[in-house]
Protein backbone atom coordinates (compact mmCIF):
# COMPACT_ATOMS: atom_id res chain seq x y z
CA UNK A 1 0.00 0.00 0.00
CA UNK A 2 3.29 2.31 0.86
CA UNK A 3 4.70 1.55 -2.54
CA UNK A 4 1.34 2.75 -4.30
CA UNK A 5 0.74 5.53 -2.45
CA UNK A 6 4.42 6.31 -3.32
CA UNK A 7 3.72 6.07 -6.68
CA UNK A 8 0.48 8.44 -7.03
CA UNK A 9 2.65 11.41 -5.65
CA UNK A 10 4.96 10.45 -8.39
CA UNK A 11 2.29 10.41 -11.07
CA UNK A 12 1.15 13.75 -9.59
CA UNK A 13 3.69 15.63 -9.66
CA UNK A 14 5.31 14.39 -12.73
CA UNK A 15 1.84 15.28 -14.76
CA UNK A 16 1.42 18.46 -13.02
CA UNK A 17 5.15 19.44 -13.88
CA UNK A 18 4.21 18.61 -17.63
CA UNK A 19 1.14 20.82 -17.86
CA UNK A 20 3.02 23.43 -16.22
CA UNK A 21 6.28 23.40 -18.39
CA UNK A 22 4.24 22.89 -21.39
CA UNK A 23 1.93 25.47 -20.66
CA UNK A 24 5.16 28.16 -19.93
CA UNK A 25 6.07 27.29 -23.20
CA UNK A 26 2.86 29.06 -24.94
CA UNK A 27 2.60 31.59 -21.80
CA UNK A 28 2.96 35.10 -23.88
CA UNK A 29 1.98 34.32 -27.47
CA UNK A 30 -0.97 36.48 -26.49
CA UNK A 31 0.88 39.23 -25.35
CA UNK A 32 3.15 39.86 -28.32
CA UNK A 33 1.18 43.01 -29.54
CA UNK A 34 2.21 44.58 -25.98
CA UNK A 35 5.21 43.79 -25.95
CA UNK A 36 6.11 45.00 -29.54
CA UNK A 37 4.86 48.36 -28.25
CA UNK A 38 6.18 48.17 -24.80
CA UNK A 39 9.96 47.63 -26.05
CA UNK A 40 9.69 48.85 -30.03
CA UNK A 41 10.86 46.03 -31.31
CA UNK A 42 8.62 44.65 -34.52
CA UNK A 43 6.95 41.42 -35.55
CA UNK A 44 9.98 39.71 -36.56
CA UNK A 45 11.55 40.36 -33.41
CA UNK A 46 8.91 39.17 -31.03
CA UNK A 47 9.12 35.92 -32.47
CA UNK A 48 12.10 35.02 -30.96
CA UNK A 49 10.04 34.28 -27.48
CA UNK A 50 9.28 31.57 -29.10
CA UNK A 51 12.08 30.58 -31.17
CA UNK A 52 14.82 31.09 -28.00
CA UNK A 53 12.29 29.12 -25.89
CA UNK A 54 12.64 26.27 -28.62
CA UNK A 55 15.98 26.32 -29.77
CA UNK A 56 16.90 25.83 -25.87
CA UNK A 57 14.85 22.83 -25.34
CA UNK A 58 15.83 21.51 -28.46
CA UNK A 59 19.48 21.43 -27.44
CA UNK A 60 18.73 20.34 -23.95
CA UNK A 61 16.23 17.37 -24.70
CA UNK A 62 19.28 14.96 -26.39
CA UNK A 63 21.26 14.83 -23.53
CA UNK A 64 18.30 13.98 -21.25
CA UNK A 65 20.05 9.88 -22.05
CA UNK A 66 22.62 10.91 -19.99
CA UNK A 67 21.30 12.91 -17.38
CA UNK A 68 18.54 10.77 -16.42
CA UNK A 69 21.68 8.01 -16.32
CA UNK A 70 23.69 10.30 -14.27
CA UNK A 71 21.34 12.40 -11.80
CA UNK A 72 18.15 10.93 -10.28
CA UNK A 73 14.99 11.62 -11.03
CA UNK A 74 14.31 13.12 -8.27
CA UNK A 75 16.84 16.19 -8.33
CA UNK A 76 16.43 16.05 -12.32
CA UNK A 77 12.71 17.09 -11.58
CA UNK A 78 13.30 19.93 -8.90
CA UNK A 79 16.39 21.03 -10.96
CA UNK A 80 13.40 21.94 -13.84
CA UNK A 81 11.22 23.51 -11.55
CA UNK A 82 14.01 25.82 -9.96
CA UNK A 83 14.95 26.61 -13.25
CA UNK A 84 10.98 27.85 -14.61
CA UNK A 85 10.74 29.84 -11.20
CA UNK A 86 14.56 31.71 -11.95
CA UNK A 87 12.81 32.59 -15.24
CA UNK A 88 9.31 33.59 -14.57
CA UNK A 89 10.84 36.42 -11.77
CA UNK A 90 13.37 37.27 -14.29
CA UNK A 91 11.01 37.92 -17.26
CA UNK A 92 8.31 39.49 -14.40
CA UNK A 93 11.12 42.25 -14.25
CA UNK A 94 12.10 42.26 -17.24
CA UNK A 95 13.08 46.18 -17.98
CA UNK A 96 14.51 45.47 -21.62
CA UNK A 97 13.68 42.77 -24.36
CA UNK A 98 16.54 40.89 -24.02
CA UNK A 99 15.98 40.16 -20.52
CA UNK A 100 12.91 39.11 -21.40
CA UNK A 101 14.73 36.62 -23.95
CA UNK A 102 17.03 35.31 -21.18
CA UNK A 103 13.85 34.44 -18.93
CA UNK A 104 12.43 32.50 -21.38
CA UNK A 105 15.65 30.71 -22.15
CA UNK A 106 16.00 29.53 -18.40
CA UNK A 107 12.68 28.68 -18.18
CA UNK A 108 13.87 26.51 -21.54
CA UNK A 109 16.51 25.13 -19.61
CA UNK A 110 13.75 23.27 -16.74
CA UNK A 111 11.65 22.18 -20.12
CA UNK A 112 14.18 20.83 -21.98
CA UNK A 113 15.98 18.94 -19.08
CA UNK A 114 12.84 17.15 -17.81
CA UNK A 115 9.71 16.93 -20.01
CA UNK A 116 11.56 13.79 -22.17
CA UNK A 117 12.32 12.08 -18.61
CA UNK A 118 8.30 12.79 -18.06
CA UNK A 119 7.83 9.74 -20.73
CA UNK A 120 10.19 7.36 -19.46
CA UNK A 121 9.06 8.02 -15.49
CA UNK A 122 5.44 6.83 -16.56
CA UNK A 123 6.47 4.37 -18.41
CA UNK A 124 8.66 2.96 -15.34
CA UNK A 125 5.72 3.58 -12.56
CA UNK A 126 2.75 1.92 -14.58
CA UNK A 127 2.93 -1.88 -15.21
CA UNK A 128 3.39 -2.75 -19.18
CA UNK A 129 0.16 -3.60 -19.84
CA UNK A 130 -1.07 -0.40 -18.94
CA UNK A 131 1.64 1.72 -20.34
CA UNK A 132 -1.48 2.79 -23.02
CA UNK A 133 -2.85 4.57 -20.39
CA UNK A 134 -0.54 6.09 -18.77
CA UNK A 135 0.92 7.82 -22.18
CA UNK A 136 -2.60 8.86 -22.45
CA UNK A 137 -2.67 10.74 -19.35
CA UNK A 138 0.48 11.81 -20.59
CA UNK A 139 -1.14 13.14 -24.04
CA UNK A 140 -3.98 14.37 -22.00
CA UNK A 141 -2.02 16.87 -20.39
CA UNK A 142 0.84 17.99 -22.63
CA UNK A 143 -1.61 18.19 -25.70
CA UNK A 144 -4.25 20.47 -23.85
CA UNK A 145 -1.36 22.83 -22.62
CA UNK A 146 -0.35 24.63 -25.94
CA UNK A 147 -4.39 24.72 -26.65
CA UNK A 148 -5.36 26.09 -24.07
CA UNK A 149 -2.74 28.97 -22.66
CA UNK A 150 -3.43 31.34 -25.69
CA UNK A 151 -7.37 31.57 -24.82
CA UNK A 152 -6.53 31.83 -20.75
CA UNK A 153 -3.46 33.84 -20.92
CA UNK A 154 -5.72 36.15 -23.62
CA UNK A 155 -8.62 36.43 -20.80
CA UNK A 156 -5.84 37.54 -18.37
CA UNK A 157 -4.18 40.00 -19.97
CA UNK A 158 -7.11 41.44 -21.10
CA UNK A 159 -7.66 42.67 -17.60
CA UNK A 160 -4.02 42.85 -16.29
CA UNK A 161 -0.38 43.86 -18.03
CA UNK A 162 1.18 40.86 -19.45
CA UNK A 163 3.83 40.18 -16.55
CA UNK A 164 1.30 39.57 -14.11
CA UNK A 165 1.60 35.87 -16.41
CA UNK A 166 4.78 35.27 -14.29
CA UNK A 167 3.61 36.41 -11.57
CA UNK A 168 0.73 33.93 -12.03
CA UNK A 169 2.39 30.83 -12.69
CA UNK A 170 4.96 31.47 -9.81
CA UNK A 171 3.23 30.11 -7.24
CA UNK A 172 1.59 27.14 -8.77
CA UNK A 173 5.44 26.52 -9.65
CA UNK A 174 6.78 27.01 -6.52
CA UNK A 175 3.96 24.47 -4.88
CA UNK A 176 4.95 21.92 -7.17
CA UNK A 177 8.44 22.34 -6.07
CA UNK A 178 7.45 21.77 -2.64
CA UNK A 179 5.29 18.69 -3.16
CA UNK A 180 8.41 17.35 -5.60
CA UNK A 181 10.29 17.47 -2.50
CA UNK A 182 8.50 15.83 -0.58
CA UNK A 183 6.55 13.54 -3.16
CA UNK A 184 9.62 12.55 -5.77
CA UNK A 185 11.50 9.78 -5.68
CA UNK A 186 14.41 7.99 -8.02
CA UNK A 187 12.31 5.47 -9.72
CA UNK A 188 14.73 5.13 -13.09
CA UNK A 189 17.58 2.49 -13.80
CA UNK A 190 20.99 4.09 -14.12
CA UNK A 191 23.02 2.79 -17.05
CA UNK A 192 26.91 3.32 -18.07
CA UNK A 193 26.73 6.96 -19.09
CA UNK A 194 29.39 9.51 -20.64
CA UNK A 195 28.96 12.95 -22.03
CA UNK A 196 30.65 13.02 -25.11
CA UNK A 197 31.45 16.88 -25.88
CA UNK A 198 31.95 16.86 -29.40
CA UNK A 199 28.63 15.02 -29.48
CA UNK A 200 26.73 18.14 -27.63
CA UNK A 201 28.26 20.89 -29.40
CA UNK A 202 27.34 19.15 -32.78
CA UNK A 203 23.83 18.49 -31.72
CA UNK A 204 23.49 21.77 -30.29
CA UNK A 205 24.55 23.78 -34.09
CA UNK A 206 22.47 21.04 -36.27
CA UNK A 207 19.59 21.81 -34.24
CA UNK A 208 20.09 25.22 -33.88
CA UNK A 209 20.97 26.41 -37.16
CA UNK A 210 17.78 24.15 -38.84
CA UNK A 211 15.42 26.17 -36.36
CA UNK A 212 16.99 29.60 -37.79
CA UNK A 213 17.27 28.96 -41.01
CA UNK A 214 13.24 27.78 -41.23
CA UNK A 215 12.15 30.49 -38.55
CA UNK A 216 14.01 33.09 -41.42
CA UNK A 217 11.90 31.86 -44.20
CA UNK A 218 8.70 33.56 -43.99
CA UNK A 219 10.90 37.18 -43.45
CA UNK A 220 13.86 36.44 -45.81
CA UNK A 221 12.59 33.97 -48.61
CA UNK A 222 15.58 31.90 -49.55
CA UNK A 223 18.02 34.49 -48.45
CA UNK A 224 21.43 33.14 -49.17
CA UNK A 225 22.94 33.94 -45.66
CA UNK A 226 19.73 34.03 -43.44
CA UNK A 227 18.41 30.96 -45.09
CA UNK A 228 20.40 28.40 -47.14
CA UNK A 229 23.85 28.38 -46.28
CA UNK A 230 22.31 27.84 -42.38
CA UNK A 231 20.33 24.74 -43.21
CA UNK A 232 23.35 23.51 -45.29
CA UNK A 233 25.42 23.80 -42.30
CA UNK A 234 22.59 22.07 -39.91
CA UNK A 235 22.09 19.11 -42.45
CA UNK A 236 26.81 18.74 -42.62
CA UNK A 237 26.69 19.31 -38.57
CA UNK A 238 23.53 16.53 -38.01
CA UNK A 239 25.49 14.20 -40.56
CA UNK A 240 28.75 14.32 -38.62
CA UNK A 241 26.42 14.00 -35.08
CA UNK A 242 25.06 10.76 -36.56
CA UNK A 243 28.56 9.24 -38.01
CA UNK A 244 29.76 10.22 -33.95
CA UNK A 245 26.92 8.63 -32.14
CA UNK A 246 27.76 5.25 -34.40
CA UNK A 247 31.31 5.40 -33.64
CA UNK A 248 31.40 5.75 -29.69
CA UNK A 249 31.09 3.27 -27.40
CA UNK A 250 28.38 5.32 -25.48
CA UNK A 251 26.66 7.53 -27.57
CA UNK A 252 24.90 10.77 -26.25
CA UNK A 253 21.60 9.60 -28.64
CA UNK A 254 21.15 6.26 -29.43
CA UNK A 255 20.58 7.07 -33.59
CA UNK A 256 21.01 2.91 -33.48
CA UNK A 257 16.94 2.78 -33.19
CA UNK A 258 16.56 4.04 -36.16
CA UNK A 259 17.26 0.39 -37.47
CA UNK A 260 14.01 -0.50 -35.98
CA UNK A 261 11.64 -0.14 -39.10
CA UNK A 262 8.32 0.34 -36.79
CA UNK A 263 10.54 3.39 -34.70
CA UNK A 264 11.62 4.96 -37.64
CA UNK A 265 7.60 5.00 -39.31
CA UNK A 266 6.37 6.25 -36.10
CA UNK A 267 8.71 8.53 -35.78
CA UNK A 268 7.51 10.22 -39.20
CA UNK A 269 4.16 10.06 -38.04
CA UNK A 270 4.46 11.82 -34.80
CA UNK A 271 6.55 14.56 -36.80
CA UNK A 272 4.09 14.98 -39.33
CA UNK A 273 1.19 15.03 -36.57
CA UNK A 274 2.95 17.76 -34.68
CA UNK A 275 3.18 19.61 -38.25
CA UNK A 276 -0.68 19.52 -38.18
CA UNK A 277 -1.45 20.15 -34.32
CA UNK A 278 0.51 23.50 -33.79
CA UNK A 279 -0.19 24.58 -37.84
CA UNK A 280 -4.04 23.85 -37.04
CA UNK A 281 -3.80 25.87 -33.50
CA UNK A 282 -1.76 28.78 -35.17
CA UNK A 283 -3.79 29.22 -38.17
CA UNK A 284 -7.53 29.00 -37.44
CA UNK A 285 -6.95 32.18 -34.91
CA UNK A 286 -5.40 33.85 -37.59
CA UNK A 287 -7.99 33.01 -40.10
CA UNK A 288 -10.89 33.78 -37.73
CA UNK A 289 -9.50 37.10 -37.15
CA UNK A 290 -8.27 38.03 -40.67
CA UNK A 291 -10.98 36.64 -42.78
CA UNK A 292 -13.77 35.90 -40.67
CA UNK A 293 -13.26 39.29 -38.77
CA UNK A 294 -13.82 37.76 -35.42
CA UNK A 295 -12.53 39.30 -32.02
CA UNK A 296 -8.91 38.13 -30.61
CA UNK A 297 -11.60 36.60 -27.80
CA UNK A 298 -13.77 34.84 -30.16
CA UNK A 299 -10.96 33.56 -32.23
CA UNK A 300 -9.38 31.85 -29.37
CA UNK A 301 -12.82 30.93 -27.44
CA UNK A 302 -13.23 28.47 -31.05
CA UNK A 303 -10.37 26.11 -29.86
CA UNK A 304 -11.88 25.86 -26.38
CA UNK A 305 -14.54 22.81 -26.66
CA UNK A 306 -11.65 21.03 -29.13
CA UNK A 307 -9.20 21.53 -26.73
CA UNK A 308 -11.24 19.85 -23.72
CA UNK A 309 -12.07 16.77 -26.24
CA UNK A 310 -8.29 15.98 -26.74
CA UNK A 311 -7.85 15.97 -23.14
CA UNK A 312 -10.86 13.22 -23.04
CA UNK A 313 -9.76 11.55 -25.93
CA UNK A 314 -5.99 11.62 -25.34
CA UNK A 315 -7.17 9.33 -22.09
CA UNK A 316 -9.42 6.85 -24.19
CA UNK A 317 -7.21 6.57 -26.73
CA UNK A 318 -4.85 5.29 -24.04
CA UNK A 319 -6.96 2.50 -22.54
CA UNK A 320 -8.11 1.51 -26.10
CA UNK A 321 -4.27 1.03 -27.00
CA UNK A 322 -4.32 -1.58 -24.41
CA UNK A 323 -6.94 -3.46 -25.88
CA UNK A 324 -6.39 -3.04 -29.60
CA UNK A 325 -3.34 -1.54 -30.41
CA UNK A 326 -2.16 1.36 -32.42
CA UNK A 327 -2.18 0.89 -35.76
CA UNK A 328 -5.92 0.84 -35.78
CA UNK A 329 -6.22 3.77 -33.75
CA UNK A 330 -3.59 5.77 -35.84
CA UNK A 331 -5.39 5.04 -39.28
CA UNK A 332 -8.68 5.94 -37.35
CA UNK A 333 -6.70 9.16 -36.29
CA UNK A 334 -5.44 10.52 -39.33
CA UNK A 335 -8.72 9.85 -40.81
CA UNK A 336 -10.48 11.98 -38.31
CA UNK A 337 -8.14 14.69 -39.28
CA UNK A 338 -7.98 14.30 -42.60
CA UNK A 339 -12.26 14.62 -42.61
CA UNK A 340 -11.56 18.11 -40.59
CA UNK A 341 -9.29 19.42 -42.75
CA UNK A 342 -11.35 18.75 -46.04
CA UNK A 343 -14.34 20.47 -44.34
CA UNK A 344 -11.57 23.60 -43.41
CA UNK A 345 -11.16 23.75 -47.23
CA UNK A 346 -15.16 24.29 -47.55
CA UNK A 347 -14.74 27.45 -45.09
CA UNK A 348 -15.44 31.18 -47.08
CA UNK A 349 -15.16 34.76 -46.16
CA UNK A 350 -18.47 34.55 -45.13
CA UNK A 351 -18.51 30.90 -43.24
CA UNK A 352 -19.47 30.81 -39.54
CA UNK A 353 -17.00 30.87 -37.03
CA UNK A 354 -18.60 28.80 -35.12
CA UNK A 355 -18.06 26.25 -37.95
CA UNK A 356 -14.43 26.20 -37.22
CA UNK A 357 -15.40 25.11 -33.60
CA UNK A 358 -16.96 22.16 -35.21
CA UNK A 359 -14.51 21.25 -37.59
CA UNK A 360 -11.64 21.58 -34.93
CA UNK A 361 -13.25 19.12 -32.99
CA UNK A 362 -13.24 16.18 -35.15
CA UNK A 363 -9.26 17.57 -35.23
CA UNK A 364 -8.24 17.37 -31.99
CA UNK A 365 -10.45 13.93 -31.99
CA UNK A 366 -7.80 12.72 -34.54
CA UNK A 367 -4.94 14.07 -33.19
CA UNK A 368 -6.38 12.29 -29.62
CA UNK A 369 -6.90 9.47 -31.04
CA UNK A 370 -3.17 9.49 -32.94
CA UNK A 371 -0.49 10.73 -30.82
CA UNK A 372 0.16 8.75 -27.70
CA UNK A 373 -0.62 5.25 -29.25
CA UNK A 374 1.93 6.19 -31.55
CA UNK A 375 4.17 7.17 -29.09
CA UNK A 376 3.54 3.66 -27.36
CA UNK A 377 4.12 1.72 -30.61
CA UNK A 378 7.52 3.16 -30.36
CA UNK A 379 8.27 2.58 -27.38
CA UNK A 380 6.95 -1.50 -27.06
CA UNK A 381 8.97 -2.21 -30.42
CA UNK A 382 12.27 -1.28 -28.06
CA UNK A 383 14.40 -2.75 -25.18
CA UNK A 384 13.53 -1.45 -21.64
CA UNK A 385 16.85 -0.17 -21.79
CA UNK A 386 16.28 2.17 -24.54
CA UNK A 387 13.55 4.37 -23.01
CA UNK A 388 15.51 6.99 -22.18
CA UNK A 389 16.90 7.58 -25.47
CA UNK A 390 13.80 6.47 -27.43
CA UNK A 391 12.08 9.10 -25.13
CA UNK A 392 14.99 12.62 -26.27
CA UNK A 393 14.16 11.11 -29.56
CA UNK A 394 10.56 11.45 -29.66
CA UNK A 395 10.51 14.74 -27.64
CA UNK A 396 13.17 16.30 -30.08
CA UNK A 397 11.05 15.52 -33.28
CA UNK A 398 7.72 16.59 -31.61
CA UNK A 399 9.51 20.53 -31.64
CA UNK A 400 10.97 20.36 -34.53
CA UNK A 401 7.58 18.74 -36.48
CA UNK A 402 5.88 22.12 -34.42
CA UNK A 403 8.28 24.32 -36.02
CA UNK A 404 8.57 23.21 -39.34
CA UNK A 405 4.56 22.84 -39.42
CA UNK A 406 4.41 26.58 -38.25
CA UNK A 407 6.93 28.46 -40.34
CA UNK A 408 6.40 26.43 -43.86
CA UNK A 409 2.71 26.94 -43.65
CA UNK A 410 2.57 29.65 -42.41
CA UNK A 411 5.07 30.99 -45.01
CA UNK A 412 2.40 29.79 -47.88
CA UNK A 413 -0.06 32.10 -46.47
CA UNK A 414 1.99 34.98 -46.06
CA UNK A 415 3.49 34.73 -49.69
CA UNK A 416 0.09 34.24 -51.33
CA UNK A 417 -1.20 37.48 -49.74
CA UNK A 418 1.44 38.90 -50.71
CA UNK A 419 1.39 38.16 -54.29
CA UNK A 420 -2.03 38.20 -55.06
CA UNK A 421 -3.23 41.60 -56.07
CA UNK A 422 -6.36 41.34 -54.40
CA UNK A 423 -7.69 42.83 -50.55
CA UNK A 424 -5.47 41.33 -47.70
CA UNK A 425 -8.67 39.48 -46.63
CA UNK A 426 -9.30 37.79 -49.96
CA UNK A 427 -5.54 37.25 -50.30
CA UNK A 428 -5.08 35.53 -46.30
CA UNK A 429 -8.43 33.34 -47.45
CA UNK A 430 -6.94 31.79 -50.06
CA UNK A 431 -3.32 31.43 -48.74
CA UNK A 432 -5.09 29.38 -45.59
CA UNK A 433 -7.07 27.49 -48.22
CA UNK A 434 -3.50 26.26 -49.81
CA UNK A 435 -2.25 25.87 -46.09
CA UNK A 436 -5.70 23.79 -45.37
CA UNK A 437 -5.36 21.35 -48.58
CA UNK A 438 -1.28 20.83 -48.04
CA UNK A 439 -2.42 19.65 -44.47
CA UNK A 440 -5.11 17.40 -45.99
CA UNK A 441 -2.42 15.87 -47.87
CA UNK A 442 -0.16 15.15 -45.51
CA UNK A 443 -3.42 13.54 -43.09
CA UNK A 444 -3.65 11.59 -45.99
CA UNK A 445 -0.30 10.45 -46.68
CA UNK A 446 -0.56 9.61 -42.54
CA UNK A 447 -3.44 7.22 -42.79
CA UNK A 448 -1.54 5.64 -45.54
CA UNK A 449 1.66 5.20 -43.20
CA UNK A 450 -0.48 3.78 -40.69
CA UNK A 451 -1.15 1.08 -42.30
CA UNK A 452 2.03 0.25 -42.62
CA UNK A 453 2.92 -0.29 -39.14
CA UNK A 454 3.90 -3.74 -37.65
CA UNK A 455 3.75 -4.25 -33.77
CA UNK A 456 3.52 -6.75 -31.26
CA UNK A 457 0.72 -8.40 -30.70
CA UNK A 458 -1.88 -6.37 -28.10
Amino acid sequence: MGNKLENKGVIIVTLATAFLLTFCQFLLITSYPTIMREFQVNATEVQWLTTIYLLTTIVFIPLTGYLSNRFSTKALLIFALICMAAGLVVGALSQSFIQLILARAMQAVGTGVILPVIQTILITVFPKERRGFALGLLGGVVNVAPASAPSLTGMIIDVFQWRILHWFMLPLVLILLIMAIFYMKDVLKKQAARLDILSVILSAGAFSLFIFSISNISIAGLNLMLVILPFLISVILLYLFVRRQLAIQIPVLNVRLFQNRTFLLTVVLIFMNMMLLLSAETILPMFAQNVLETSAFLSGFLLVPGTVLLCIVSVISGNLYDRYGGRMLAVIGFSSTLLSLVLMVTLHIDSSPFLIMIYFCFFMTGFGLTLMPLVSVSVDVLDEKEMAHNSAIINTVRQLGMAFGVVILTTVISVTTSMMDVPEQVGTYWGTTYAFIIMAVLALLGVLLSMRIQEKTQ
